[in-house]
């Protein structure tokens, strides 16, 4: 997308105007949620009666508590599982146009993990609506030109500019999250569902593997200072048999470039995966290698010894280590030392369902 088409979106929000806009979920309808004429067109649009709250999108935590209270429930999600897709719904502060908030005076806050987005809010200087954009009662959409076969006439007359960021992926709407009460609830369930502030649920391969994508899209910007030594990325991953390790491990491969098939390296216990020139999206010049370990049948620090393990993790070295209960105290404390260090913990449910803890 174009710097121009951003700042040509700021402008007519500010000006009071209702922009369909690209997210990291599907396409929103985005104004500026302190304008009155602007929040009331928005709820014409949406065939949407006051009271049903419309979620904004804000920068930083910052931003977010210019306009609703924080619990420490809140505080600890925002921590843990933002910028992601979710929209996290606090106890309002009444700074809003009528008809943002819900009944009940609460509203919902997303931080996505998307340029456009955080630039656009940026450009505005302020908060921009993210409510999909979709007529109320209707499903989402993911390009602009199925959109707009949806539309009236005076429907399409009322939308003062459409801003095409081309088919997007086919997520889910973001996941909705009551942070207001000590036990948090999900009142609607994207393609991540949390559990407890740093527990997300996980029902299917597919989920899975969007847990994977999140968490290295969260941590990979702790590896990318272009100014500093590139330290590697480890994802440490306990938890039962059969409970998704792997299927975690293969997604984080292949979102860095991995081409090969990614196979568990229980009885090799480890597999090195050189990425020379076939970077992912989501990787940068510094990664060099994905190192896939499962410590399973290691029970003693000579068989660590044996295998170099501590030399394993060099610069610019992505790694998913399964089993990584068995490594002991001292390698741990080491790999902690010398490593961007993420703990996964996968715990088995039932037969469909995993809660994931990091």
């Amino acid at each position: 997308m174009r710097v121009a088409d951003i700042k040509a979106a700021a402008k007519v929000i500010r000006n009071g105007g209702l922009v369909v806009f690209p997210s990291d979920t599907v396409y929103i309808l985005a104004v500026d949620p302190t304008n009155q004429v602007a929040t009331d067109k928005l709820l014409a649009f949406k065939n949407r009666w006051v009271g049903k709250a419309i979620s904004v999108a804000v920068l930083d935590q910052k931003m977010a508590e210019e306009y609703v209270v924080l619990n420490e429930n809140s505080r600890s999600i925002y921590s843990n599982l933002l910028p992601g897709p979710f929209t996290v719904v606090s106890e309002g502060k009444h700074k809003v146009a009528k008809g943002i908030e819900a009944e009940n005076g609460t509203l919902g806050i997303r931080i996505p993990d998307n340029k456009w987005i955080s630039d656009l809010v940026r450009e505005v200087g302020g908060p921009v609506t993210a409510t999909s954009a979709n007529l109320s009662g209707r499903t989402p959409h993911y390009s602009i030109d199925s959109f707009k076969k949806t539309l009236s006439k005076k429907k399409l007359a009322m939308v003062d500019l459409f801003v095409d960021g081309g088919k997007l992926p086919r997520n889910k709407p973001s996941t909705v999250i009551d942070a207001t009460e000590p036990e948090i609830k999900i009142l609607r369930r994207g393609d991540l569902v949390p559990g407890k502030s740093q527990l997300l649920t996980s029902k299917s391969e597919k989920e899975t593997e969007d847990i994977a994508e999140f968490l290295y899209k969260k941590f990979k910007s702790k590896i990318q200072n272009p100014k500093s030594k590139s330290k590697p990325l480890v994802f440490g991953l306990s938890g039962d048999l059969g409970c998704g390790k792997t299927v975690f491990s293969r997604k984080v491969g292949h979102l860095i470039g991995v081409k090969e098939k990614i196979t568990s390296p229980t009885f090799v216990i480890i597999n090195e995966y050189d990425l020379g020139n076939n970077k992912g999206q989501m990787t940068n010049d510094k990664q060099k290698k994905f190192v896939h370990m499962d410590l399973y049948r290691l029970g003693n620090k000579y068989e660590f010894e044996e295998i170099n393990f501590l030399e394993q993790f060099t610069e610019g070295t992505v790694a998913c280590v399964e089993w990584v209960e068995n490594m002991g105290e001292e390698y741990m404390k080491r790999l902690k030392e010398t490593c961007v260090y993420v703990p996964v913990n996968f715990r088995y449910i039932d037969e469909k369902t995993r809660e994931i803890c990091f």
